[in-house]
């Protein structure tokens, strides 16, 4: 269950080429030893799509010789000591080539604090390392660029990052949207502390991509989370079929809903009963076409909120998602106590 930071991964079954190569994602299964691969794991070991994905103890096989016990220490710390996976490693493919990958991943663990299944995304690094060379143990990218946010065509999104007055607090806000396979998709907002955030990002889409609902994909990042911890954060999916909108929150932060010039803030959902699979409620809704959602970071305070709400009227009259982020930068500027996010979604279908 995986994948990088922010939007910049689409849809199952699609190539990615970006300026760091192709990526692909993978989930282990512990207790029952199965093994599930997005279609570009596949490309990038040159394997075929239609064949059975490789177990971790199959793994090492296409590794190359050299390689195979820093992948071996990778996944023995990750498994045993719950140790981040954060390295690189040749691969040798059936056609006797030879590619540098990138794997980041961590275990998923169960009730019982042990590991129940192990999830990772592998890049392709090979444009970017020389021919044959060993590589080091975690010699990562370097921070792409924020790609434009992608969606499916039943939404209009923008975001827009507002800094805070200085000194600001040590932690990364983020929003990101992930198109998922069936059409439906993935959003989210949020504050993370920590040196390496994009770990947790990668579980976020992980995690959607294997069809886990936002409120057990709140409490698997709080399990995930070691050097990097999740200050707060809204989880939305939404399904274009019948326009539901589900949601889950950690923290104070809630959707605002604007409806035909109005703005709300969305009904926070009901605290879950003892017991229940997730520490976290979850909230449904059903909107409309034309309904405008904003889904912000903690940060921005309770007197933001309420100048946000009070730009209904003027929102209702913009065309593009763009032309509501333009209204909301122009009210509130900058100043709030730390970096804050939003991120505009507007249902057009």
């Amino acid at each position: 269950m995986p994948p990088p930071v922010s939007a910049d991964r689409p849809p199952a079954g699609h190539s990615e080429s970006t300026p760091f190569g192709q990526v692909g994602r993978a989930e282990w299964g512990l207790l029952t030893d199965e093994a599930d691969w997005s279609v570009e794991l596949y490309r990038i070991l040159g394997l075929d799509p239609s064949a059975p994905a490789l177990t971790l103890d199959e793994l090492p096989a296409l590794v190359h010789e050299e390689d195979r016990p820093r992948l071996t220490a990778m996944v023995t710390g990750c498994l045993v000591d719950a140790r981040p996976i954060d390295g690189e490693f040749r691969v040798r493919r059936p056609d006797d080539s030879v590619r540098t990958v990138h794997m980041r991943g961590e275990p998923v663990l169960g009730t019982d604090g042990g590991a129940v299944s192990m999830w990772a995304v592998i890049r392709d690094m090979s444009e970017l390392r020389p021919r044959g060379r060993s590589v080091g143990p975690a010699a990562g990218p370097p921070p792409a660029r924020r790609p434009p946010l992608q969606a499916p065509p039943t939404l209009d999104l923008a975001a827009h990052h507002m800094p805070g007055t200085p000194p600001v607090t040590a932690a990364a806000d983020w929003c990101d949207v992930l198109e998922l396979p069936d059409g439906a998709a993935l959003l989210s907002v949020g504050a993370l502390t920590g040196p390496d955030p994009a770990t947790l990002l990668g579980a976020v889409h992980g995690l959607a991509l294997a069809n886990t609902p936002p409120s057990r994909l709140l409490a698997v990042l709080d399990q995930l989370g070691t050097t990097t911890s999740l200050r707060g954060a809204v989880c939305c999916h939404y399904e274009p079929q019948n326009r539901t909108f589900t949601w889950a929150r950690s923290g104070r932060p809630v959707p605002l809903l604007f409806r035909d010039g109005t703005g709300r803030r969305t009904a926070a959902p009901d605290d879950p009963p003892p017991g229940a699979d997730a520490p976290y409620g979850q909230a449904e809704l059903t909107l409309r076409p034309g309904d405008l959602l904003l889904l912000h970071t903690e940060r921005l305070g309770e007197t933001e909120v309420e100048r946000l709400l009070g730009l209904g009227t003027r929102l209702n009259t913009a065309r593009t998602a763009r032309e509501c982020v333009r209204l909301l930068a122009g009210e509130l500027g900058a100043g709030q106590d730390g970096d804050a996010c939003v991120l505009v979604v507007r249902i057009s279908g």
